[in-house]
């Protein structure tokens, strides 16, 4: 039987919605196999993932795509005897979806805010240790070098979570997230205007002002004795959540009533598995491809830097801005100097682009 021609179906945008739609259909056709409806749906669902093979470059990925036609093939030609086109069309990079500006995955040296926690990859297992750690401690430290997210960690990946696990918003005030800035108890007394009778979580972002800016030390002190005794309240359930950069720790000794060990969580550098999910995640919701192979190559840059996550994005940013279409190729990589130099290559570049007098 020779095999009928395809409809008109629209392409997937990436091999991950590609699988999301045979998980769908299967799930559906497994329900109600006998439905004469599903031949229609199978055929529309095969011509879709044939036109996708144009945006399909790596030979992985390829085989996964060319198996999901092969069993869809194979079903509608048991179901009724239809044969259809099912071999997956050639990769053509000028072929592929352009990706709006707007939709950009990656934040540069911007720190990840709760209103971009869908990016926010690569730190589930400090998050499946951090989140626990509210339950029993009222105040937490998390405590890092400059540069390994501390701030994204808190931000992005732990209040989106306590408030959709143990700590709802309505049954807990999450009260505006701060620095201590200039005036820090200033700061902290507007802050903390709205929070008679509630219970209240706090986020006091770089502490280390406390120590770098003006305050004097009576103001560290009512500053930190204001902290511990919202934590130590012994009528509300509050909870207070500081970041603090590792080489200000020693001077936490001078604010004791704070400087307790059990108060402190360490956020480790990102491993290797972590930085590809922070890579490969946040492209995959949009359709943004990488060249085989430089996932890999950018991974074994950044793998070791302290300020990692930074350095990684900003790098990301770079490349997204140099993207084909919907890729990301190793030439772009090249040009920027790989990971590490990314940041250095890119200030050079402006520096040499300023006028003699403006240098």
């Amino acid at each position: 039987m020779s095999a009928l021609p395809l409809n008109n179906q629209q392409a997937f945008p990436s091999l991950s919605a590609l699988r999301a739609g045979h998980l769908d259909l299967l799930s559906r056709f497994r329900e109600d196999k006998e439905s004469p409806r599903y031949a229609l749906e199978i055929r529309d669902f095969i011509e879709r993932v044939v036109k996708s093979g144009v945006t399909i470059d790596r030979n992985e990925e390829r085989r996964n795509a060319q198996s999901i036609l092969d069993y869809w093939g194979s079903r509608l030609y048991r179901l009724n005897g239809t044969a259809v086109e099912n071999i997956l069309a050639s990769f053509d990079p000028d072929l592929a979806p352009d990706l709006e500006d707007r939709l950009c995955p990656y934040v540069g040296l911007d720190y990840f805010s709760e209103g971009k926690k869908q990016l926010f990859f690569g730190r589930q297992p400090l998050l499946d240790r951090l989140v626990p750690m509210l339950k029993d401690h009222r105040l937490v430290i998390v405590v890092g070098p400059s540069g390994s997210g501390k701030s994204s960690l808190v931000r992005a990946g732990l209040i989106p979570a306590l408030k959709s696990g143990d700590f709802p918003e309505g049954r807990w005030l999450y009260l505006p997230q701060l620095v201590p800035g200039q005036h820090p108890l200033e700061s902290l007394n507007e802050a903390l205007a709205p929070a008679a009778g509630r219970d209240v979580i706090l986020v006091i972002d770089q502490f280390e002002e406390i120590f770098t800016l003006r305050a004097d030390e009576q103001t560290r002190r009512e500053f930190a004795h204001k902290l511990a005794e919202l934590a130590t309240d012994a009528s509300r359930e509050h909870r207070v959540i500081i970041t603090l950069r590792t080489d200000y720790r020693t001077q936490m000794t001078r604010l004791p009533e704070l400087d307790q060990e059990s108060n402190y969580f360490q956020v480790t550098p990102l491993k290797y598995n972590e930085l590809r999910e922070a890579i490969e995640e946040p492209a995959n919701l949009i359709g943004l491809k990488f060249e085989e192979g430089l996932v890999d190559a950018l991974v074994n840059d950044i793998l070791g830097e302290p300020a990692a996550l930074p350095l990684l994005q900003f790098t990301l940013l770079k490349l997204w801005e140099s993207r084909e279409h919907n890729r990301i190729i190793r030439a772009a990589y090249d040009r920027l100097g790989g990971g590490r130099a990314a940041l250095k290559t890119c200030a050079d570049q402006f520096y040499e682009s300023l006028l003699e007098e403006d240098r």
